[in-house]
């Protein structure tokens, strides 16, 4: 073999080498008409297909329901009465009754893990008591202040209509709120019901770091899940629409992100970050860490602005400049520079 032919044969094994790589750390394919995959810490949007399309979601809306009565409702202890029109709700149920006398933990329990569309319902109910508006204002305005801006909801509980809908990366947004008050398992006994919820999420008890978060099926809709897994303080959402495969699809970006992502600290609280003019040591303010690969690790870029004490922030520290850090040319993060507590 001639010399130009060999090096035209290592090129070409060159770039099958390379072909097989890229391959390999892309992120699997999935059967979902719409997916998302976020870091729940930092918001990252680590793979995504049709994030914006406005689709039904079922019960996944059943995510913002209950984030609603938790932060509507003073004490989940509470004991309320079921009102009439709140049975009998097609779909999904818990098999309450009119004026039975449940608690509001175990309605969420019920709203959450048997995605009862009566207990949603009866949570609605109760949680707008106060409000002028009712309870499916309250969630679009919900949304909206969480930067869901595509979505529009008419029903606590996801029972389809056509003017019901969300998107995987809102759900995404709405989710990743709800997993700072929401928790899940694979059982809970509901006390105030004299009975046992078994989580009909598969994933808290199929896969080995799942701990979330919301199943949902129509025939409108599809199968549609919110899932949740956290390994190594790495907490990750996957958001599935429309998607026959669901559960292992989940599972195996789940896999995948683990396997070539990892959370890093970039900066920490209190870490020197230069003197000011007088000579006063300047600190960082807030830890900050990122999900990232072993690649893009090392791209990070800490650029610091020190300038001349400003103000007291709500610590008692003088802000005295700013930090950005980088990933590549992207910003990530930006905070403040402060001196010692006075």
């Amino acid at each position: 073999m001639n010399s130009k032919i060999f090096k035209i044969f290592l090129f070409t094994l060159f770039i099958l080498f390379s072909s097989c790589i890229y391959k390999a750390e892309a992120i699997p394919e999935v059967s979902a008409k719409s997916y998302i995959v976020i870091d729940s810490d930092s918001g990252r949007i680590i793979g995504s297909r049709n994030p914006n399309e406005k689709l039904p979601i079922a019960s996944t809306t059943k995510i913002l329901t209950a984030i609603l009565a938790i932060e509507n409702i003073e004490n989940i202890e509470t004991r309320i009465e079921v009102p009439a029109k709140c049975v009998n709700i097609e779909g999904s149920s818990i098999y309450l009754q009119p004026r039975q006398i449940v608690s509001v933990k175990d309605l969420l329990y019920g709203t959450m893990l048997r995605s009862g569309n009566d207990a949603a319902a009866t949570l609605s109910a109760f949680a707008e008591r106060k409000s002028e508006d009712g309870f499916v204002d309250m969630m679009n305005k919900k949304a909206a202040e969480l930067g869901a801006l595509d979505s529009n909801f008419v029903n606590p509980h996801g029972l389809h209509d056509k003017n019901h809908y969300s998107t995987a990366y809102d759900l995404a947004l709405i989710s990743r709120y709800a997993m700072k008050t929401i928790s899940s398992s694979e059982k809970y006994v509901a006390e105030s019901m004299n009975t046992v919820f078994y989580n009909k999420n598969k994933v808290v008890y199929q896969y080995e770091y799942g701990n979330g978060i919301k199943i949902g099926y129509t025939k409108a809709a599809g199968r549609c899940l919110v899932a949740s897994a956290e390994k190594d303080g790495t907490e990750i959402i996957v958001v599935v629409l429309n998607d026959g495969n669901w559960f292992q699809d989940s599972y195996k970006i789940f896999d995948w992100v683990f396997e070539n992502y990892k959370t890093w600290q970039v900066v920490e609280e209190g870490q020197f970050a230069g003197r000011a003019s007088d000579g006063t040591p300047v600190f960082i303010q807030d830890s900050f860490s990122y999900l990232m690969t072993e690649e893009e690790k090392d791209k990070i870029k800490v650029q610091t602005k020190i300038t001349a004490p400003l103000l007291l922030n709500k610590d008692n520290k003088v802000v005295c400049g700013e930090y950005s850090i980088y990933l590549g040319n992207e910003l990530i993060h930006s905070g403040s520079l402060v001196t010692e507590n006075k």
